[in-house]
């Protein structure tokens, strides 16, 4: 009786959110037009998954006392409480949903934990409330009324006393086998079957980007972001006088003529400009790269803009750095809306595929992937042979790679695709065959990554096969960087450093080595100036194309950094603490700053303004034009 009584009390509250999720996309329908029947169908039933998480969480005192013995059960005050409780989740549950039926057409998602400081900041939001009442009348009026249905509801069929322990215990097996379910749900609910806890991304499993506002509810959102870090709003100066430093709205496609390459983006786990000889007076583990960039587009000051793998989708494919204390990916802002290459691709008749040959949920990629507007995604779980698996991660890149360019002969051209390799991940392990063809190095790491560039020769004389090879655009950079030995690499600025070369068999224009400053951020606009595509984008990278000066920022552990590629300064947040000589002080022996005042009034100027747009696009969702 009381494992029934509770799990009808429990489908209540849930049945409660489906209903205010029907009203949510009935007042926004517009937004979820491009939505079939049937996505709509998924959705709705996707969003189980949130309204589960949000129920447990609100709902939890009172799962745990349907379960704790005493006399205190049958008694009349604590029917009265668990009345009194219910009714105040249930309107305090739905309530965030019926706010954001219409607050998300000025914020385009659904409300984070950050709304709460935007009421209690000092800003007009709770002057304004009077006003929003009498504009959104039907608002309050539809929250009041399908709370108040769903507590009458209880309060007829379920406002009963719960049956004595004793009673309950006579059904002891049933009892057993209901907390047994009831445990197991509240697992998967709050972790998942994945790598990471469900999060704001989750939802990309059940919806494409326009739905992923209907699939989530906006207690969840509230609830999940909570301790999560929120970016602090800026005013170093003056908006306009930001944008005229820094003003990420680009218009690519000036540069060139429309031309209809291929792209492939490869990105190599760990690869370091330390493990490759071009950048090391020879002296590295990547000869075939090697061979590659001498017959390229590189940089000789080029940079990741993170720290880990999940940090370089969202830099490489959406032009978003991370400044903030966790991946940009992993955040709040996670699901805010985006100028993704493979979507800015999409509309221009690419088809669209990132390739991981790891267990599909690895560092979010299967989620955020889609976030960005791959069409498909291809992990552990679509790779045909699982004999191929190395035993830690997922297929050995040589394998991998080869069922890579394969794959790309079922696509039509053009095409966006990216693949992650995963071999130089630690262990760093290699085929057994291989054991003694790669040298061992100083570290665990050089072997794998003499490995992985085998692979990426194999892969390259496997391309150079198929018919879409001559017409395709190759990037190839690092996610970040690992661990080194090289003096050099281990500091502020090196840990940043990663190989960036764009290859085109056909195009010799692009063989040209470029002390140019160039970061991830960089690689998409440049990817549509190069491809000649018209899109209004919102970027926090620069076009090589683009006549202006170059920098590449980054951030770590309360401390930003900024180099032109000959000096580069430390930022607090606040104020600056450091100005160097790159590349001759990486090791920062002599601070410049009262010495060098003009450079460090430039640097400082372009990372104010830079920082001052970030957070406010980032935290007000705006990323898109």
């Amino acid at each position: 009786m009381s494992c029934k009584l509770l799990f009808f009390r429990l489908s209540l509250a849930l049945l409660a959110l489906q209903l205010s999720r029907l009203f949510f996309f009935l007042f926004n329908f517009h937004s979820f037009q491009s939505l079939s029947a049937s996505e709509i169908f998924l959705t709705f039933l996707g969003g189980f998954r949130f309204d589960i998480w949000s129920v447990f969480t609100i709902f939890l005192p009172l799962v745990v006392l349907h379960f704790i013995p005493g006399k205190y059960r049958t008694t009349k005050g604590f029917t009265k409480f668990f009345s009194i409780y219910f009714t105040i989740g249930i309107f305090v549950i739905l309530l965030p949903d019926f706010i954001d039926t219409e607050y998300i057409k000025f914020t385009s998602k659904r409300s984070t934990f950050d709304l709460f400081n935007l009421i209690t900041t000092g800003d007009d939001t709770l002057t304004l409330i009077p006003a929003f009442l009498t504009d959104f009348w039907y608002i309050p009026t539809g929250w009041i009324l399908l709370s108040s249905g769903i507590v009458f509801i209880y309060r007829k069929y379920l406002n009963k006393p719960l049956p004595p322990m004793e009673l309950a215990i006579k059904s002891s097996l049933i009892s057993l086998a209901s907390i047994i379910v009831l445990a197991g749900l509240f697992i998967l609910t709050f972790r998942g079957t994945g790598y990471r806890p469900v999060s704001l991304n989750t939802a990309a499993l059940y919806t494409s980007p326009p739905g992923i506002n209907l699939v989530l509810n906006s207690s969840f959102t509230l609830l999940n972001t909570a301790d999560k870090e929120e970016l602090e709003l800026k005013s170093f100066m003056t908006a306009q006088e930001a944008a005229a430093i820094f003003n990420p709205t680009y218009t690519s496609g000036k540069v060139n003529q429309h031309n209809p390459s291929n792209v492939i983006i490869l990105i190599v786990e760990s690869l370091s400009k330390e493990y490759c000889g071009y950048y090391n007076d020879g002296k590295g583990y990547t000869p075939f790269l090697d061979s590659l960039f001498s017959e390229s587009l590189v940089f000789e000051n080029s940079f990741s803009n993170g720290k880990k793998s999940p940090e370089a989708l969202p830099s490489i494919f959406a032009g978003i750095p991370t400044l903030i204390d966790q991946p940009y990916a992993f955040s709040q802002y996670a699901n805010n809306n985006i100028s993704g290459l493979p979507s800015l691709l999409k509309n221009h008749h690419y088809q669209t595929a990132f390739f991981h040959g790891g267990k599909n949920g690895s560092m979010g990629f299967d989620l955020f992937s889609k976030i960005l507007g791959f069409e498909e995604y291809y992990g552990l779980n679509e790779y045909p042979d699982k004999n191929d698996f190395d035993g830690n991660w997922g297929i050995w890149d040589e394998i991998y790679l080869k069922y890579f360019a394969e794959k790309l002969d079922s696509f039509q051209t053009p095409f966006l695709a990216s693949v992650f390799t995963l071999s130089s991940h630690h262990p760093y392990s290699i085929p057994e065959k291989y054991k003694d063809k790669f040298p061992v190095g100083s570290l665990p790491i050089h072997q794998a990554v003499a490995y992985a560039d085998y692979a990426l020769r194999n892969f390259f004389i496997e391309a150079a096969k198929h018919e879409w090879y001559k017409n395709t655009l190759f990037v190839i950079t690092g996610d970040h960087t690992s661990i080194n030995d090289i003096e050099k690499y281990n500091t502020r600025v090196g840990t940043y450093a990663v190989p960036i070369c764009f290859f085109h068999p056909s195009d010799t224009s692009l063989n040209s080595n470029k002390s140019t400053v160039f970061q991830h951020t960089d690689i998409s606009p440049t990817i549509l100036d190069y491809l000649g595509i018209k899109e209004n984008i919102i970027c926090f990278g620069q076009s090589l194309f683009k006549k202006s000066k170059k920098y590449s920022i980054n951030y770590l552990s309360g401390i930003y950094w900024i180099t032109d590629g000959a000096y580069y300064l430390l930022f607090d947040g606040n104020k600056s603490i450091g100005l160097y000589k790159y590349p001759e002080d990486v090791f920062e022996k002599e601070n410049l700053l009262l010495l060098r005042s003009e450079k460090k009034q430039e640097l400082e100027q372009y990372l104010m303004a830079y920082i001052q747009q970030y957070n406010e696009r980032v935290r007000f969702n705006k990323l898109t034009n």
